[in-house]
């Protein structure tokens, strides 16, 4: 996608992270720097939603169905594309500018991306298929948790009847590492956004500092902060396992969809893990915990 941060070096970076695990001299080394050793292993499998539907009751198919969603087109994306055409320079240099969006919301056209989903939600996710959400878990930026509102209209903590659970979880973001569109909003300023949602874990993130101090952490490598976002995949992978909801929807971000597909569980057939996530894209996935 022109003007999309991730498809540059984000995704080469990842790439070589994966690879990093992949050699088997270098595993060892980066587990133990990185990545916690005790890891959840799940073997997953694409699905439609016809099947997801007839898996959610059927619990000896699969221990988890996940919907996995990549957010819609947002204000950054617009201004990184109009700042290369208009000056002719990189994404980056686009991200140094004073007006380059913080923490964007969608665009006109990101809401019809989601409302496109939201169409699909409604035709597959009711009482009549039996699939419906129990947890939806979103990044705490702003685009992630708008579509996933946009996506779930009828599941939302106003409007759900089977009291859906919203959760927000900093573990589901890329790290901000100086790109401004990934700097948080605080815990306060989303609630008021987006009334009923669970921010307790962002606050715990936060252990009591300002949110500035997160957005404004020292940039690292972007070698190592793949590495970060891998493991924090895995402490997500670990997360549900022990949770007792079934039909758990994440709303999130290209390459941390990427490393949690490509990296942290098993795929059959593999090669479909490494598919990157278009905006507003929604598949569904099973899990079998090994």
């Amino acid at each position: 996608d022109d003007g999309d941060y991730y498809f540059e070096a984000h995704s080469e970076a990842l790439s070589s992270a994966l690879n990093s695990h992949l050699d088997p001299i270098k595993r060892e080394e980066v587990i133990e720097t990185t990545i916690s050793p005790v890891r959840a292993s799940a073997t997953a499998r694409e699905v439609d939603l016809v099947e997801a539907a007839h898996a959610a009751r059927d619990h000896e198919m699969y221990d988890k169905i996940l919907i996995l969603m990549r957010h819609g087109e947002a204000e950054h994306n617009v201004f990184e594309r109009n700042y290369v055409e208009k000056n002719g320079t990189t994404m980056e240099e686009a991200n140094a500018d004073e007006d380059y969006p913080t923490d964007p919301m969608l665009t006109g056209k990101g809401c019809g991306q989601m409302l496109d989903v939201s169409r699909r939600t409604a035709t597959f996710f009711n009482k009549e298929t039996g699939l419906q959400p129990d947890l939806i878990v979103v990044s705490p930026l702003r685009r992630a948790i708008h579509s996933a509102m946009i996506s779930f209209p009828t599941h939302t903590v106003q409007t759900s009847l089977s009291n859906t659970r919203w959760i927000c979880s900093p573990v589901c973001m890329e790290q901000a590492n100086g790109n401004k569109s990934e700097f948080v909003s605080s815990p306060q300023e989303l609630r008021e956004l987006f009334p009923g949602i669970d921010f307790t874990l962002l606050e715990e993130n936060l252990a009591g500092g300002d949110v500035h101090e997160l957005n404004g952490r020292q940039k690292v490598p972007l070698f190592e902060s793949k590495l970060d976002l891998m493991g924090r995949t895995d402490e997500f992978l670990r997360w549900i396992k022990e949770r007792e909801e079934r039909v758990i929807v994440v709303s999130s971000h290209a390459t941390w969809l990427q490393s949690l597909c490509a990296f942290s569980l098993q795929y059959e057939p593999e090669q479909k893990g490494l598919e990157m996530f278009r905006k507003g894209e929604m598949r569904a996935v099973g899990l079998k915990f090994d």
